[in-house]
């Protein structure tokens, strides 16, 4: 059986850690899914780090990463990529707006060869709950942005996703803002994907991190893949 690493990158989250990390190790041992959970800290200042390490004490497959420089989420989870163990790599926040149990569908699309399995909230039996309408308005223009490059894929910008580590290979990944998938659809080696529904649920606790200034990161993310993508077309 493939063995799988869970990447989940952290900012000031000691009101969820502990219980995320819980949840996800009863769920994948009760799948009998060898595994581990890879915490990407970016040097928070509650009791993340300590609360992880408590847990890791008595469970030796679960790490945390102190990043010290370079903070974002995008570039956590990338630095995170170089310290997988496994294979088989899931992202998802900290927070519970990604449905712990659909991890083990993400595996099992991985298991079954994907190369990238994708938690979507825009296809049939994906929803999202409790988001203001601002944030409905703002994820709209950056799907539907992600999408004219990416029209076959319902959701480009999730960010709860699996992939094999394969694809990766030689990508040139440039991490900014919070959409990383949409990164690693730009710029890997990717052949078969499947996305799969999932209900979005805004954060349970702690505070979110959406501003202006991932917007405008989005803006330039968008330009740099739409730039990569025509390059290499005409240099294919």
């Amino acid at each position: 059986m493939n063995s799988l690493s869970v990447i989940i990158p952290t900012y000031n989250e000691e009101e969820n850690i502990g219980r995320i990390i819980q949840t996800l190790q009863k769920i994948l041992q009760d799948h009998s899914i060898p595994h581990e959970i890879l915490v990407m800290d970016d040097n928070s200042k509650d009791r993340t780090r300590s609360i992880i390490q408590e847990i890791s004490e008595k469970s030796p497959n679960v790490r945390v990463i102190i990043r010290t420089r370079d903070h974002g989420l995008s570039q956590s989870v990338v630095d995170g990529f170089s310290y997988a163990q496994n294979n088989f790599i899931v992202v998802m926040d900290a927070d519970f707006s990604h449905p712990p149990p659909a991890v083990i569908n993400l595996y099992k699309a991985l298991n079954d060869g994907y190369d990238l399995a994708i938690g979507s909230r825009y296809i049939p039996g994906g929803d999202i709950e409790n988001w203001p309408v601002e944030r409905k308005i703002l994820s709209f223009g950056a799907t539907f942005m992600a999408r004219l490059l990416f029209p076959d894929i319902r959701d480009p910008v999730s960010g709860f996703f699996g992939f094999h580590k394969r694809i990766l290979q030689g990508a040139r990944l440039k991490p900014r803002g919070y959409k990383i998938l949409f990164e690693i659809l730009g710029k890997s080696n990717w052949s078969r994907v499947v996305e799969l529904p999932i209900t979005f649920i805004e954060r349970e606790g702690g505070s979110s991190k959406l501003n202006g200034k991932v917007i405008s990161q989005y803006i330039i993310q968008f330009g740099d893949i739409a730039f990569f993508r025509m390059y290499n077309r005409f240099h294919e």
